[in-house]
C-alpha cells in the first residue's frame, strides 16, 4: 500500500468513526427530548434518531468546515482573538441556518407535522439545539484559540529573537577586524588625498552604526528611512571601490514599511559575494514596482568569500512571514540574482504594535 492510499484509508476510518459518533450523539439528544420512549422499539429509535443524526453530523462537519474557511483568511497565528470573534461568528450563523432549515424540512416532510400548530414548541426545540451546538463549538474554539495562542507568543518570541540576532550580526559585522582594517585602509588613504572625501567616509560610517542601533527592537520603519540609510551604505563602498562599483537605486515614492536593515542585508550580500573590479565592475539596481522594492545585481561570484552568518536573507524571510502573509520573492537567472521585497502598509504596523 503506498502513502497516497494510506492515507484515504486513514481518512476513511476517521470518517466511519465520526459517523457512529454522530449516531451516539443523536441517541442522546433524541432521548434527552423523547425520554425512555424512544427505546420502545428497535424501527422508533431508528426513525427518530435519524433526525438527530443528519443534524448532528451537519453541525459537527458542517461548522468544522466554515471553521476551516474563516481560518484561511483569519490565521490563528496572525490575531487568535480575532480568529476566534469570527469563528465564532460565523459557527453561529450556519448552526442557526443549518438547525432551521433540518427542522423545517424535517417537520414538514418527515415527520408530517404542523409548523403552526406546534410554533412554540419547535421554536423551543430549535433554540435548544443551538444552545447545545454553540456549547460545544465555543469549548472547541476556546481550547483552539489558547493553543495557538500558545504558538504565538512562542512564534512571537522567537521572531523577536531573530530579529535582535540580525541587528547583532549586522552590527558585529561592521566592528570584524577585516572590515574595520578595509575601513581604516581606506580612510588612510583619503586623509592623504582628499579631506573632503575622508570627512564624507567617517559621517557615512557614522550614520551606519548610529542607524543599526537605533533599529533595535522595531518590527518595521518607514521605506524613506531604510533608503536613506541604504545611500550612505552605497556611498561607503562607492568610496571604497570607486567606478568599479555602479548603484542604480530609483526609488520615487517612498510611501509604506519595510523590514529595518533588509535593504543593508541584499546590498551587502552583493558587493561580499560578488567580484568588484576593474575588469569586472558590478551593477546593482534598486527600484521600486508597485509594491515591492526590487534589488538586483550581477552575478559574478568570488573564489572566496569574506566569512559571515549566512543568516540574513533567511532571517528577514522570516521576518516578513511573521509580520504578514506576503514574502519575498527570489530569482537567480539570466546573469542576475533579484530579490523583491514586499513595503507593506500603516495596517499591518498597527497590527504589529
Amino acid at each position: 500500500m503506498n502513502t497516497s492510499d494510506k492515507k484515504w484509508h486513514a481518512f476513511i476510518l476517521i470518517q466511519l468513526r465520526d459517523l457512529v459518533i454522530a449516531f451516539l450523539i443523536s441517541v442522546v439528544i433524541t432521548w434527552f427530548f423523547m425520554g425512555n420512549e424512544l427505546f420502545s422499539n428497535f424501527r422508533y429509535l431508528i426513525k427518530h434518531c435519524f433526525f438527530g443524526f443528519v443534524l448532528t453530523v451537519a453541525l459537527w462537519k458542517g461548522t468544522a468546515c466554515v471553521g476551516v474557511y474563516v481560518e484561511r483568511k483569519f490565521p490563528w497565528e496572525r490575531n487568535p482573538s480575532l480568529t476566534l470573534t469570527f469563528q465564532v461568528l460565523a459557527a453561529v450563523t450556519y448552526a442557526a441556518l443549518a438547525i432551521l432549515i433540518i427542522n423545517l424540512v424535517f417537520l414538514e416532510f418527515y415527520y408530517k407535522t404542523s409548523i403552526k400548530e406546534n410554533f412554540k414548541l419547535v421554536l423551543f426545540q430549535m433554540i435548544i439545539e443551538l444552545g447545545i451546538a454553540m456549547l460545544i463549538t465555543t469549548i472547541f474554539y476556546v481550547k483552539s484559540f489558547f493553543i495557538s495562542w500558545r504558538k504565538a507568543a512562542v512564534s512571537e518570541e522567537r521572531y523577536k529573537q531573530e530579529a535582535l540576532q540580525l541587528q547583532y550580526e549586522t552590527l558585529k559585522s561592521y566592528v570584524n577586524p577585516h572590515f574595520l582594517f578595509n575601513s581604516l585602509s581606506v580612510l588612510s588613504s583619503l586623509v592623504e588625498k582628499d579631506t573632503q572625501k575622508s570627512q564624507l567616509f567617517i559621517r557615512q560610517l557614522s550614520d551606519i552604526y548610529r542607524y543599526v542601533l537605533e533599529q533595535k527592537g522595531k518590527e518595521l520603519v518607514p521605506l524613506e528611512t531604510e533608503l536613506d540609510f541604504a545611500r550612505s551604505f552605497i556611498n561607503l563602498h562607492k568610496i571604497r571601490h570607486g567606478e568599479n562599483l555602479k548603484v542604480q537605486l530609483d526609488v520615487e515614492d517612498n510611501a509604506g514599511y519595510i523590514v529595518p536593515l533588509s535593504m543593508q542585508i541584499l546590498l551587502e550580500n552583493a558587493f561580499k559575494h560578488n567580484v568588484i573590479s576593474e575588469e569586472e565592475p558590478l551593477l546593482v539596481k534598486v527600484w521600486r514596482d508597485h509594491d515591492y522594492i526590487i534589488v538586483q545585481n550581477q552575478i559574478r561570484k568570488r573564489k572566496t568569500i569574506e566569512a559571515g552568518s549566512g543568516t540574513g536573507l533567511e532571517t528577514i524571510v522570516n521576518q516578513y512571514k511573521f509580520i504578514s502573509s506576503r514574502t519575498l520573492l527570489i530569482c537567480a537567472d539570466d546573469g542576475n540574482f533579484t530579490v523583491h521585497v514586499p513595503i507593506l502598509n500603516q495596517n499591518i504596523l498597527n497590527q504589529s504594535n
